[in-house]
Parts: structure tokens; C-alpha cells; sequence
């Protein structure tokens, strides 16, 4: 047996896929893959009801069920330069300056109480802006505020 599914890949509909009844997420989006050639597996990240789906994770667990619609979103890499050390952040058009920031509390255990995040001098982001409205994307390089350091020393 097998069931359809309608992906959505950022914003724009796609055409059904047809899985076998026990795919995993990973297995999913191999197909996408297939589809659309600019969307490596390891650049899409998956969401059905509003949560993100594990690569491990088999579609019925999730509750997928024929003709659903699955979210996919590209991801890409924004480089973050700070003091003697530059951190990589996944993140997509869609998210927020002060996503960035999270992630990388998150991963790599930096304290962003005070932190600032700059895309040249003086010209300090907004935590509650997109990525895309400052013209944030693939391998833009953005700057912990020097500020920042000098209070953390």
C-alpha cells in the first residue's frame, strides 16, 4: 500500500508524492530530492500541524495520512563572526534576527542576554526582524556587536 502526499516547499505547492505506507521523513525528503533538484535532503526541514519531523520518524507515526500537505523549508547557512571565532547557524528566509541568536545559545552555549548582532558598523539588526528583510541568506556573514565582548570579559 502506499499514500500521497502534497508537499509545499516554501510557500509554493509542489506535485504529490506516492510512499510506501511505512516511509520514514527521510525517505520523504529523498523524494523531494528527486523532484526538485536544488533541495538537498540535508537542507529541508519538514513540518506537518505545526511541528518539525525527525528524518527517523515513520510519516504514520506523525498521523500523516493520504493527501496530506507537508511544509518544507530550505534551509541555509548564516555565518556569525565574533571575537577571534565564527559560529554557523542553520536557519530559512522565514526566520527572525533573533532566531539567530537562539541557535546559538542553543549550540553552542553562548549567553545572548546582552548580545547584539551587526551586519557592518553601526548597523545593529533588530531581534524581531526576518532574515530576508535585511537581506540575510546563504553564507552572509553577521557580526557579533564588539560591545558584547568587552562586557563578557
Amino acid at each position: 500500500m502506499t499514500i500521497r502526499i502534497r508537499v509545499d516547499v516554501d510557500g509554493t505547492p509542489g506535485s504529490p508524492i506516492e510512499l510506501p505506507n511505512d516511509a520514514t521523513v527521510k525517505d520523504l525528503k529523498e523524494a523531494v530530492n528527486d523532484m526538485f533538484e536544488s533541495c538537498p535532503v540535508e537542507n529541508q526541514e519538514m513540518a506537518f500541524n505545526g511541528r518539525v519531523l525527525q528524518d527517523t520518524t515513520k510519516l504514520a507515526t506523525c498521523r500523516v495520512i493520504n493527501n496530506s500537505e507537508i511544509s518544507i523549508r530550505i534551509l541555509f547557512t548564516v555565518v556569525i563572526v565574533g571575537k577571534n571565532r565564527r559560529y554557523e547557524v542553520r536557519a530559512h528566509e522565514n526566520s527572525y534576527v533573533g532566531d539567530l541568536k537562539q541557535k546559538l545559545s542553543e549550540d553552542y552555549g553562548l549567553d545572548i542576554t546582552n548580545m547584539r548582532l551587526q551586519m557592518g558598523p553601526e548597523s545593529y539588526l533588530r531581534d524581531d526582524t526576518l532574515l530576508w528583510a535585511n537581506r540575510i541568506s546563504s553564507g552572509t556573514r553577521v557580526h557579533i556587536a564588539e560591545e558584547y565582548f568587552a562586557a563578557s570579559s
